[in-house]
């Protein structure tokens, strides 16, 4: 298994994929902190934290897009044959991309907080910095990735394209508010609905906002659990597929 990690860290390192997005976050980070500072230079309150959640919406994307990639990338590039001659499991080779994943999307947190305070020192020194809030959305939005990503690995294995898994992640992403808005009018007339995975995208929401409980008509306890109770079938269905899939 370690030896599986360091193969797709070195292929990620090597691959550049954290250096564009650190890049793409860090101008993001510096161009919401100038534009604040130009636009509204007394106000102070909010304004690390807005930088922050730009930096967040930007760690959403890339990990739709390098949650598809990765799964599929060893079959597109033909390099499977030969984790499969070293006689890696394939149990093993899937583990070990979801273990690298949670490691990509900790390094893209933590780039975040970092540019954040780099555009703060720069641009908005009147600004405090808390960090208590930005851990808060923080962990609200890892609920959100823990079952958006399951559904994108589940689609880039069923598609076998990562156009259609990371075309399916964004859409969802955006389009979370109106299928809310949807949902919320279905489960006033039928109460079962409220517990189709779609429904549970609204954790996001709930832990920022409690009053999105009349909505789901679910406590965010039970939310968690179905999260994570969705999360494991979403992923499982696709380590079957995984495993069956033609070398």
């Amino acid at each position: 298994m370690l030896t599986l990690l360091r193969q797709e860290i070195y292929k990620q390192i090597h691959g550049k994929f954290y250096i564009g997005w650190g890049i793409t976050m860090l101008i993001v980070s510096l161009i919401a902190g100038y534009v604040m500072s130009v636009t509204n230079r007394t106000a102070g309150i909010g304004q690390t934290e807005i930088v922050f959640s730009l930096g967040r919406s930007l760690i959403m994307f890339a990990m739709i897009a390098f949650s598809s990639t990765i799964m599929i990338g060893d079959f597109a590039n033909n390099t499977v044959k030969y984790l499969f001659s070293r006689q890696f499991s394939r149990l093993q080779i899937f583990i070990s991309k979801l273990i690298v994943m949670v490691i990509m999307l900790v390094y893209l947190y933590v780039l975040n907080y970092l540019f954040t305070y780099i555009s703060k020192l720069i641009f908005l020194s009147n600004s405090s910095y808390k960090f208590k809030p930005m851990l808060s959305e923080m962990f609200s939005s890892m609920w959100f990735i823990l079952l958006l990503i399951p559904m994108v690995i589940l689609i880039s294995n069923i598609a076998k394209n990562t156009g259609v898994a990371v075309a399916f992640g964004i859409v969802f992403y955006f389009a979370a508010g109106v299928i809310s808005n949807y949902l919320t009018l279905l489960i006033q007339k039928v109460e079962i609905i409220k517990w189709n995975p779609l429904n549970f995208l609204n954790i996001d929401s709930q832990f920022s906002y409690h009053g999105m409980k009349a909505m789901t008509h679910l406590s965010l306890t039970t939310m968690e659990i179905g999260t994570v109770v969705y999360a494991l079938i979403f992923t499982a269905i696709a380590y079957v597929i995984y495993n069956h899939r033609n070398v």
